[in-house]
């Protein structure tokens, strides 16, 4: 029963956030808007998108402790990994990611999935100070605070993880006694993990690696924020910087609640509630997040088909050794 529980609620959490975000809509008014929006700077909320993407295969290269990835098959791996978020319920991607991931470079999964974890973190970071730097307090209040809950969140997660990354040395000690008292094949494997998993998040504090994490984080953060304003526009919707800073950070915050795949009606919910909150009409404000998000389905979902339907045999060709390490 509990199993059943836990594989259903993130499918009640979706259906009671559709409910929420399309009950009472006017469809007529809704489509009226979708069809009078300016194709021309959605085009441009597209190539943006896309631009986003593949600065982040770029920067991913940077969480690795050693240089073992082409930027082609970061490429590859990030799109496959988002694509499949929005297929796979609870952000499973992220797990696909890390396995292909392992296979590509040779590296065991539980280091990829750290480097997936300090992207996670940095994206959460730079998020976070946009929405304290900008547009903490518009909207609604009550919103406004839960979303610096959120921001504050990531930051005790940061300070927590630099300080595992500089007493490591102790920690794995420490790991390694726990171990050996168990004298069991399974807590020696667990140990063995965790320190691979604390090396993989030390890139974020190397001095050769943090600049250029930092420079490509607030990069892609304001392209996004491009994404955001265009989509404002494209919809005849003047709303300032921070305001539009407030919309990108309600998506994003949102799309962290374990919901059916691709986050599709928790979006809707939560950023319709916060446009509405700085004064966008209900189908107007559900017009512009649908649009937001449908586009980023489309730029993941085309390439991220293709690499689904090719890479297993590119993977048989690349990395026909070292299987052994690649599924740890």
């Amino acid at each position: 029963m509990k199993k059943f529980l836990f594989k259903a609620l993130p499918w009640i959490i979706t259906v009671g956030a559709l409910y929420l975000a399309f009950a009472g809509v006017n469809w007529q008014e809704l489509l009226s808007h979708v069809r009078d929006c300016d194709p021309l700077l959605i085009s441009g909320v597209v190539l943006l998108t896309g631009l986003s993407y593949l600065l982040r295969a770029h920067r991913w290269k940077y969480f690795f402790p050693t240089p073992c990835l082409s930027y082609l098959n970061a490429t590859r791996v990030l799109i496959l990994g988002f694509f499949m978020n929005n297929i796979l319920p609870a952000r499973a991607g992220e797990l696909v990611r890390a396995h292909v991931g392992a296979k590509l470079t040779g590296q065991k999964r539980t280091l990829i999935l750290a480097t997936i974890a300090s992207e996670r973190l940095v994206d959460g970071l730079t998020i976070s100070l946009m929405f304290v730097g900008f547009a903490l307090g518009l909207g609604n209040a009550d919103m406004s605070i839960e979303l610096l809950y959120v921001a504050m969140a990531f930051g005790l997660v940061a300070v927590g993880v630099v300080a595992a990354v500089a007493m490591r040395k102790p920690l794995f000690a420490a790991a390694q006694r726990l171990g050996e008292r168990l004298n069991h094949r399974a807590g020696y494997y667990a140990v063995n993990r965790f320190e691979v998993f604390i090396d993989g998040l030390s890139p974020l504090t190397k001095t050769s690696r943090l600049p250029g994490i930092v420079f490509f984080s607030i990069l892609i953060w304001f392209i996004e924020l491009g994404v955001y304003y265009l989509v404002t526009r494209a919809y005849g919707v003047d709303l300032s910087v921070a305001a539009c800073v407030f919309f990108l950070v309600a998506v994003n915050f949102s799309s962290l609640i374990p919901s059916a795949p691709g986050a599709f009606g928790v979006i809707e919910f939560v950023a319709k509630a916060a446009l509405v909150s700085l004064g966008v009409n209900g189908e107007l404000a559900l017009a512009m997040v649908i649009t937001q998000h449908l586009i980023q389905y489309l730029v993941v979902g085309v390439p991220g088909l293709f690499v689904m339907l090719t890479l297993q045999h590119q993977i048989g060709q690349l990395c026909p050794h070292n299987h052994e390490n690649a599924n740890d």
